[in-house]
């Protein structure tokens, strides 16, 4: 990280009460397990089209419709939005929407969306950090909390979080300012003194600025640009300077060492 960011980190992070954190490809590798999900999902639907099923699952994922912004936005069930997508890949690829899709899918993506489930490796530090800063950290997710508790359980994460917030919560979410708010008080913390941290430019960064926030952008493949934003590639660079920040704070109450004695 250059001198520059690691100041405007820094800044951003001075004084912070809570940390707020996106779920999907934040902390977990969603994209990874959907895909993984999805292949034998739609295997079980259209199980002749063996060739295609990764590209089937990966088209349900990227979403072209845009079905889950639509969730998101409380426009549409989350049945509905998987029904949708379903339908979406069946057009693209030519196939027929068998009798019952949903039940079918349902039933062979969930067991392999657990199984597939993965937390990035610069998680465990960061939430090592917070807790000893005595930072509340919840989940601020647009997923839905049946598809989060799963995710949470496979991992071992169900009882890690101090407030968890989804689109169940108020029937809508991100960018809508009021879910950030909810987060925010759901750890007793007024919105200027919570971080929004996520992969989302729109959702996690943007949105929280406009509610009052403030926001980190979890830019992992490192290609994105937004001079407004602060932006980091790893949680690891939230961390150290989490962790920093801790460590001056320690050094002013107690004062520096003197040496040896």
């Amino acid at each position: 990280m250059s001198s520059m960011n690691h100041d405007r980190l820094d800044a951003e992070l001075n004084g912070i009460q809570a940390l707020l954190l996106d779920v999907d490809d934040t902390i977990v590798d969603t994209r990874a397990a959907m895909v993984a999900a999805g292949s034998v999902a739609l295997g079980a639907l259209w199980p002749d089209r063996a060739a295609d099923h990764t590209a089937m699952a990966r088209r349900y994922y990227d979403d072209p419709e845009r079905w889950f912004r639509r969730y998101a936005a409380g426009e549409v069930r989350f049945d509905d939005m998987r029904v949708g997508r379903i339908e979406e890949v069946a057009r693209a690829f030519g196939v027929a929407t068998p009798d019952g899709a949903l039940g079918h899918y349902a039933t062979a993506y969930d067991p392999a969306f657990r199984a597939a489930q993965r937390l990035f490796d610069d998680v465990p530090d960061l939430l090592e950090v917070a807790r000893a800063r005595r930072l509340p950290v919840a989940l601020l997710t647009n997923s839905a909390a049946a598809p989060t508790t799963l995710k949470l359980e496979a991992l071992g994460l169900l009882d890690a979080f101090d407030a968890v917030v989804t689109t169940d919560t108020l029937g809508f979410g991100k960018p809508d300012p009021r879910v950030y708010l909810e987060a925010c008080r759901l750890v007793d913390t007024p919105a200027p003194a919570c971080v929004c941290v996520g992969d989302s430019l729109e959702w996690d960064v943007l949105g929280a600025l406009t509610a009052g926030l403030r926001a980190v952008w979890l830019d992992r493949p490192a290609v994105g640009t937004h001079e407004e934003v602060t932006r980091v590639t790893s949680l690891d660079e939230l961390t150290a300077a989490l962790y920093d920040a801790q460590t001056r704070s320690a050094a002013d109450r107690f004062g520096a060492t003197g040496g040896d004695r």
